[in-house]
């Protein structure tokens, strides 16, 4: 009846870090273009690092390319001011220098900056009431999981060992409202 409900792919946790920690920085970078773009780097070198004065990081060269060493921070090998040098992926640095590497380039204030409330700041915009036409609610998918790795494509049986699958503060339909629900996604065949 389904052909597949696979909706996770395993992903080392060492890569998804990297990979959610490039993007954050490449949103950093993209803006930083809008506005100049010459800046635009995402390898550093320790003595650049170590003259950010970012916090977590040793404030001298040799320092920084201990705890580089230290901590095998992915690296190659770059030309700066005509001498070849390691240069450090902005992915590699500790959370805390990372987060003040981006908040420099986009200009931000420090991390533990004290900052003046905005006095006529706008009212932020309300939610919109209600689901989009095409949202599911939240109890389908658990329905849909049992039909297919528990009862064979049967309802009944699913419909059954539904209410302990629920999420958290999910509420259990009616017959009528889940029927009504099952029909408009075309999920079970209408009478």
């Amino acid at each position: 009846m389904y052909s597949s409900f696979d909706l996770t792919v395993p992903v080392p946790a060492d890569e998804w870090n990297y990979a959610q920690r490039r993007l954050k920085y490449l949103e950093a970078l993209l803006l930083r273009i809008v506005r100049d773009k010459d800046n635009i780097q995402e390898w550093f070198s320790a003595a650049e690092l170590a003259g950010h004065l970012l916090p977590g990081l040793p404030s001298t060269i040799e320092g920084v390319s201990r705890k580089a060493s230290k901590e095998r921070w992915m690296k190659r090998k770059g030309k700066f001011q005509g001498a070849w040098l390691n240069a450090y992926h902005v992915t590699s640095l500790p959370s805390r220098a990372f987060d003040a590497l981006v908040s420099h380039i986009l200009n931000l204030p420090a991390i533990d900056a004290i900052v003046p409330i905005l006095p006529n700041a706008p009212a932020p915009e309300p939610l919109p009431a209600g689901e989009p036409s095409n949202a599911a609610p939240p109890w389908v998918l658990p329905l849909m999981r049992i039909m297919k790795l528990e009862t064979d494509g049967n309802l009944s049986q699913a419909w059954q060992k539904l209410p302990e699958r629920l999420p958290p503060g999910v509420l259990l339909p009616t017959v009528d409202e889940a029927a009504t629900i099952l029909i408009h996604f075309g999920l079970v065949g209408g009478a």
